[in-house]
């Protein structure tokens, strides 16, 4: 059911976000650190600030008004101007957003749908997105699903809005300089309450439900809090048994370190790709050792990139290609493996074992991804039995120590069979499973357009 679920969630389209703008109410009294406003201040490369514009940024959202009276020249503190065809605007106070549209003689032009953020919070993305999915004036409550540092039990917790300004110029009339003095300033009865509990935690790309989030600064001890919180929330559910107990403690170790560093997930990747292909070059001459060891190192570098992303809101479209070259450098090494069992063992079968190899890894591979791109879930969380084989099944990790097993015995030429009879188990499971889940799927929708029509509901 939770594939349907999924499913169905993930076909909805979003509202349109041509009409809309972004508002960010910065704390009218801010902690300083070092003479500077906390939401300046950098947390994993990123200030605050600059993360909530990227939550908008991120929902499409283009014209973003940050709504202040300090003199603290935002630009020269993170350089907006870098930002492509995204407009942002300071202000004092709320009515000089209507000024600045009048001043620009585009005051009919002005867009009176508004997402409103306290700029004092870091706030999870996944609440602005649900925002842009209904059509009326919203404000958010926290729900039991949302993970937040401070608590305070004796009063609702609103977080964000999505307002339309049209229906409620009136708050233009007021001097309104903060976040919570725009809420308070709203005519409620024409607002609707939605609580975070609705929107979906289930995140494909990290194949787990990740809960949402609200997290606020109150004293230095959050920054140090917020830090490993963060890093936290980079890890992926999910993985096999060697990237869950193993590798992901050395990821995370990596992460953390590189986190207030100039080295991104670009640098990261580069360095991957270059260790992927000498280890390539190290197995072809046989130093299966040093090539193992360099391997696992890999192993653990593949994972950091993705996190540092994440972390350093540094995620992109482009991103997701470094899937590709991960497994171009993959394949590589798989063939200098089976080439170097051939030099060994000068037998054509080995040939053939390597082939059948890589098109059992390739057709495995494409299951999944196919999986995904159509169910928007992955495969590997669409059962217990798809969990549990998720931990064993042919992938990197494990065929390392497949020829750590070969080492220890002194024989790694015949590591290339036992990872050719891993790799054609797990395409078999692969596709089967994932023809029996979207099958599922086909049936039930089947069966839903049948009821609609035979209780007379076809057209609806």
């Amino acid at each position: 059911m939770k594939v349907l679920q999924n499913y169905i969630q993930n076909m909805r389209k979003s509202q349109n976000i041509d009409n809309i703008m972004g508002i960010i109410f910065l704390p009218k009294n801010p902690l300083f650190f070092k003479n500077q406003p906390f939401y300046i201040k950098k947390l994993c490369g990123v200030s605050i600030l600059e993360r909530n514009i990227n939550v908008l940024i991120k929902n499409g959202i283009r014209d973003i008004f940050i709504l202040s009276e300090s003199s603290v020249d935002f630009n020269n503190e993170m350089n907006f101007d870098s930002k492509n065809f995204v407009r942002i605007i300071k202000i004092s106070y709320l009515h000089h957003v209507k000024e600045h549209f009048n001043q620009k003689k585009l005051i009919n032009s002005m867009k009176y749908i508004a997402v409103v953020l306290d700029g004092g919070v870091l706030i999870d993305d996944r609440i602005v997105s649900s925002l842009l999915n209904y059509g009326e004036d919203i404000i958010f409550i926290k729900g039991n699903n949302i993970h937040s540092n401070h608590t305070d039990k004796n009063r609702s917790n609103i977080l964000g809005g999505k307002i339309n300004l049209r229906s409620n110029e009136y708050i233009f009339e007021k001097k309104i300089g903060s976040f919570h003095d725009f809420f308070n300033s709203l005519i409620f009865n024409k607002t609707i309450y939605h609580s975070s509990d609705e929107i979906s935690t289930y995140e494909p790309d990290m194949r787990t439900d990740v809960p949402l989030y609200i997290y606020s600064f109150r004293d230095y001890q959050d920054f140090k809090s917020a830090k490993k919180f963060l890093v936290k929330r980079t890890q992926k559910g999910t993985l096999d048994l060697i990237a869950w107990y193993f590798n992901r403690h050395f990821e995370n170790i990596f992460v953390y370190l590189f986190a207030d560093t100039k080295i991104t997930a670009n640098h990261i990747t580069i360095l991957v790709n270059i260790l992927g292909y000498f280890v390539l070059f190290l197995f072809l001459i046989q130093y299966w050792w040093i090539g193992l060891f360099l391997l696992i190192l890999v192993n653990i570098l593949d994972g950091v990139d993705g996190k540092l992303a994440r972390l350093k809101n540094q995620e992109s479209t482009v991103g997701h290609i470094e899937h590709s070259f991960d497994q171009l450098y993959e394949q590589a090494i798989y063939v200098g493996i089976g080439l170097t069992s051939y030099f060994i063992i000068d037998q054509f079968f080995v040939i053939i074992t390597l082939i059948i190899m890589l098109l059992s890894d390739s057709f495995n591979r494409h299951c999944s991804m196919q999986y995904k791109e159509v169910m928007k879930i992955t495969l590997a969380d669409s059962s217990k039995f798809d969990q549990l084989f998720r931990k064993f099944d042919g992938r990197r990790n494990i065929f390392t120590l497949h020829i750590l097993i070969f080492g220890i015995f002194g024989h790694f030429e015949f590591v290339i069979f036992s990872i050719c009879i891993h790799a054609i188990i797990t395409s078999i499971i692969y596709s089967i499973q994932a023809i029996k889940h979207m099958k599922k799927v086909d049936n039930l929708i089947i069966n839903k357009i049948t009821k609609n029509f035979k209780e007379g509901s076809f057209n609806e």
